[in-house]
């Protein structure tokens, strides 16, 4: 059996030589090496949690997503591409930053979390307490119900109130 070289099982693009734009839409498109615009596109983090910045995927977005490159590290593209993906990815993995707990309440089986955020008060709700994941040193990611995402980078550095309603969901 032949050995497997994970190198040529990437789709690793030389990043000097593709181009990263937005559409009149506002879709993401990127231009080949070749020539060949794929368009719409949208870029996808291999380990969004652990090394954001690197082997970002850009992948056709249609019903049956095709990868269309490998980006190996989003330092190595130029000034504009840079920027361009970067607003893709704060678009794509856009998450409020929790900066405080109003209140937690729950009803018919859901909890209704009431909160202050970097981008201002939002009221959402969770189904279960498996919507919430805890990291190491006080770090949640928390999913409501209608998929959006919440970041609390320390529960611990908080407010007392908000710490103490936490402690009573995780």
């Amino acid at each position: 059996m032949k050995p497997i070289n994970i190198e040529d099982e990437l789709k690793l693009v030389d990043v000097e030589r593709i181009q990263l734009t937005f559409d009149s839409f506002g879709n993401l498109s990127v231009q080949m090496p070749d020539g060949v615009v794929h368009c719409p596109v949208v870029p996808i983090r291999s380990f969004p949690l652990s090394d954001a910045n690197r082997y970002i995927a850009i992948q056709t977005d249609d019903r049956s997503p095709q990868e269309v490159c490998l980006i190996e590290d989003i330092e190595q593209l130029n000034e504009k591409n840079r920027k361009v993906l970067e607003n893709a990815l704060d678009k794509a993995y856009f998450m409020p930053i929790i900066t405080g707990l109003l209140s937690i309440n729950r009803r018919f089986g859901v909890t209704e979390w009431e909160v202050e955020t970097n981008r201002g008060p939002v009221t959402f709700d969770l189904s279960s307490r498996s919507a919430i994941t805890q990291f190491e040193e006080g770090r949640l990611l928390i999913k409501d119900i209608d998929g959006n995402r919440y970041e609390i980078p320390n529960y611990f550095k908080l407010d007392k109130r908000s710490v103490t309603l936490i402690e009573t969901q995780v």
